[in-house]
């Protein structure tokens, strides 16, 4: 199951989900990805990116910057 990158000549085609995702794919335990199910492979992956360091919280909340200035 595990995934290999297309050779590709053009730029175009390097940067398209499919090849962006192999390797991070690839990096994953066998017993992720042979999972049985769906919910099953859900939760092996939470598991083991638990104990990964953190790229991008996407349940944080949005902080504002300040730059832009409120017109009132």
């Amino acid at each position: 199951m595990r995934l290999q990158k297309n050779f590709t000549r053009y730029d175009l085609r390097k940067f398209i989900f499919t090849n962006r995702v192999v390797n991070m794919w690839n990096s994953l335990p066998n017993s992720v990805v042979h999972a049985e199910s769906t919910d099953v492979f859900k939760k092996r992956l939470d598991k083991f990116w638990s104990n990964q360091e953190v790229i991008y919280n996407y349940y944080s909340e949005i902080q504002r910057t300040g730059s832009r200035s409120v017109i009132n």
